[in-house]
């Protein structure tokens, strides 16, 4: 018989229209309103963005807050920044590229600022541009230290025979040219159940898998949950199985020698994602120089059984 678990942290109560908790991503299929916001989760943000946004928000900045300065050292007045000469060219082109000196301090020496006005102002746009260019450092080493998982998952899982009866097979690897040590994995499988009521209730159970250690991931690896009597499939046809309306969630972590920490990944499957009476097809093979090659783009492949 199949054990029950209680709820891992996702909610046992909904109605009808949820379809699934997690998305195949493995992002939270949630939407916080009134959620708190703050420094934090600007940080957050610009440590998950893009390298091309985030190099783009760091530029945008950099340049509003000049020109922000800018109009003020113009408001003051240009004279009071000893070297601008209309002659040169436009005066606001000139307080610009002085206030890009102060910014980053550089200083060429050909514009200074006079009277304690704009001294002061280019005083305050100094230690902006010192505390700026902190932040930016500290941003720029936490995207670097920061440990991304880049494990692939296969876009969907398949329905095989294995040994004497069946089982579900989901197939993953390492994207990264790095071997995972340590490397297990876990397999969540929720139900929905329908009352009366119009409310909808999840049933959580933990899927056996044949082997859920390894101690290296360094080619493909295969994730076999043997539907058996302790498989909450057991006796299911394909059509209960759907009708049964699973989510499978898939967690795995093991240790990044690069990193030296704890790298994690998930990943989501429903019954749509389900490929009937297929197995997953070998991408790895020999090559005459003695070394093993495989091909990441052909992890979706599967044959017949």
């Amino acid at each position: 018989m199949p054990t029950e678990i209680k709820d891992p942290g996702i909610g046992t109560q909904f109605d009808k229209n949820v379809k699934r908790m997690i998305n195949a991503d493995g992002s939270y299929n949630v939407e916080r309103k009134g959620a708190r916001r703050g420094f934090k989760d600007v940080f957050k943000y610009l440590l998950e963005i893009s390298w091309t946004r985030f190099f783009l928000i760091l530029f945008s900045s950099y340049i509003l807050i000049n020109i922000l300065f800018t109009f003020i050292y113009l408001l003051v007045g240009f004279d009071n920044i000893a070297g601008i000469d209309p002659k040169n060219g436009p005066v606001f082109f000139q307080a610009f590229f002085f206030s890009i000196q102060t910014f980053t301090t550089v200083g060429y020496g050909t514009l200074s600022p006079l009277g304690v006005a704009t001294q002061s102002i280019a005083a305050i746009e100094a230690f902006v541009g010192f505390m700026t260019f902190a932040l930016a450092t500290g941003l720029l080493y936490g995207r670097f230290s920061r440990p991304q998982s880049k494990l692939m998952f296969a876009d969907n899982f398949v329905y095989s025979k294995f040994e004497d009866g069946h089982s579900f097979k989901f197939k993953l690897t390492n994207l990264r040219d790095v071997v995972l040590q340590d490397v297990e994995a876990k397999i969540i499988c929720m139900f929905t159940i329908a009352h009366e009521n119009g409310q909808s209730e999840r049933k959580f159970y933990r899927l056996n898998l044949t082997i859920p250690h390894i101690e290296i991931l360094a080619l493909t690896w295969t994730l076999v949950h043997k539907i058996d009597e302790d498989s909450p499939f057991w006796m299911k046809s394909k059509e209960e199985i759907i009708n049964m309306q699973p989510e499978f969630l898939v967690l795995v972590h093991g240790y990044d020698e690069v990193y030296a920490e704890r790298t994690r990944a998930r990943k989501s499957y429903i019954a749509q994602d389900i490929i009937w009476n297929k197995n997953f097809d070998t991408i790895f093979q020999s090559r005459k120089d003695g070394m093993i090659e495989f091909d990441v783009r052909d992890l979706n492949k599967v044959k017949d059984e």
